[in-house]
């Protein structure tokens, strides 16, 4: 787990491996941009895929418009919600 964020390791473990140049700022910042970082549209593809298999969550489309995809953080936000709702009651 990261000092400034509430993710962890394996979700940094994913953006990492798919956008090199992250690993590279440490600890993650919640407020870097994807697309600065080297996420285009078929790692888009690639990085929710990954994302679904690491968490076992399948992200609906209604959560995936562009903002979704702006920041560590945005992104963050959209798996955590679906953790959220598959946790059970």
């Amino acid at each position: 787990m990261t000092e400034n964020a509430s993710w962890d390791a394996r979700y940094e473990a994913v953006l990492t491996d798919l956008m090199p140049r992250l690993a590279e700022e440490q600890p993650l910042p919640a407020d870097r941009e994807l697309r600065t970082a080297g996420l285009d549209s078929m790692a888009t593809v690639e990085l929710l895929v990954r994302l679904e298999e690491a968490y076992q969550v399948a992200i609906p489309d209604e959560e995936l418009g562009p903002e979704a995809f702006e920041t560590v953080g945005s992104l963050w936000a959209v798996v955590a919600g679906q953790l959220d709702a598959a946790a059970p009651r």
